[in-house]
């Protein structure tokens, strides 16, 4: 996170120093933003790069514990803080088209911690029923890179106090995953224990297949506040 606070600042001082020379008396040509919404919480820099374009770059973190349940476990997922980068294009008026790219940090990866306190789960078509500290640990990988579309109402350049609004979808490849396990379960005795680690293992794939596609095309609908400078 200290990597990505320094690289906006450096973002922040490159795009100034032309902007400053550049600008006329009185015009914002920079504003700083904060945004909340699916794209969760965060804050950035807009920049006036020509005549209705935009340059964009916005970090932002994910609050709260979500989670997905996938046949029958229900993972917490530890989500790794991005970087939205954009270029606005602005045809008419404040409405504006994005292109750009979602860059997430930790390369890509989100730990998880699966749990299925007294849930039957099937792994490679063995039964298996979990107890309160059977848990299943590791990681959902994915595409670090995120090619990003979307489509806006607001320009933040020009203004002292600017709402603006963004749709769009950051799209991805469908997360591989690599899992292991703690637990009653895990911890048993040979063969049971060992059998119940490579059963896990050989379902793997099925947790890769079932995966919600929120995690691979991310939807972005968020509001931001804006001031200029």
């Amino acid at each position: 996170m200290a990597t990505l606070s320094r690289a906006l600042v450096v973002i922040v001082a490159v795009a100034s120093v032309p902007l400053l020379h550049a600008a006329p008396a009185g015009a914002q040509n920079f504003a700083i933003a904060g945004h909340v919404g699916t794209s969760c919480l965060g804050c950035g820099v807009v920049f006036g790069v020509a005549p209705k374009i935009n340059g964009r770059a916005m970090f932002g973190v994910v609050p709260g514990d979500p989670s997905v349940t996938i046949e029958g476990v229900d993972f917490g997922l530890d989500l790794p803080p991005f970087l939205l980068t954009t270029v606005d294009l602005y045809p008419f008026g404040a409405l504006h088209l994005s292109v750009g790219g979602l860059l997430i940090t930790k390369g890509g990866e989100v730990n998880v911690v699966g749990t299925f306190d007294g849930i039957q789960v099937d792994f490679a078509g063995t039964t298996y029923t979990g107890s309160i500290d059977d848990r299943l640990l590791g990681t959902f990988a994915l595409k670090s890179f995120q090619p990003y579309v979307g489509i806006g109402i607001g320009n933040p350049v020009g203004k002292r106090i600017s709402i603006n609004f963004d749709a769009g979808v950051g799209i991805g490849t469908r997360p591989t995953v690599e899992l292991t396990a703690e637990g009653r379960l895990a911890n048993a005795p040979p063969p049971a224990g060992p059998t119940f680690l490579a059963n896990l293992e050989m379902q793997e794939d099925i947790f890769e297949a079932n995966i919600p596609d929120l995690l691979r095309y991310y939807p972005v609908l968020s509001v931001s506040i804006s001031i200029g400078f």
